[in-house]
């Protein structure tokens, strides 16, 4: 599993915040990483995106052809794609974002 550039700064700002928010933030950088055991038994565990709605941004910053997204707590969402690698299918995890960032991409398309 691999995390891009964009989804570790999201984590370890998720990890170094200071109280009184930092339980809920904290509370949503445990449940991202708890998913690694779980992405790696069942990497098409998350919601899929279909191909016509994975947002231009996706397309162009990661070049991706699939999306998954998984929710994590207070509307939080990690969005991953499954990419070759060697021969090998590797789950990348591309971002971690609230729900406002969220809806920015997938305005008025659903998932």
């Amino acid at each position: 599993m691999l995390l891009s550039d964009n989804a570790q700064a999201s984590l370890n700002s998720l990890e170094s915040t200071e109280p009184p928010e930092s339980s809920e933030r904290a509370a949503i950088a445990r449940r991202a990483r708890s998913y690694r055991a779980i992405l790696l038994a069942d990497c098409q565990h998350g919601e899929v995106v279909r191909k016509s709605r994975i947002p231009r941004y996706f397309r162009e910053t990661y070049e991706i052809e699939n999306l998954y997204v998984e929710d994590l707590p207070k509307f939080w969402r990690m969005l991953y794609a499954i990419v070759k690698s060697g021969g090998k299918r590797i789950v990348m995890i591309l971002e971690i974002v609230d729900h406002e960032t969220y809806d920015r991409w997938f305005r008025f398309r659903g998932r």
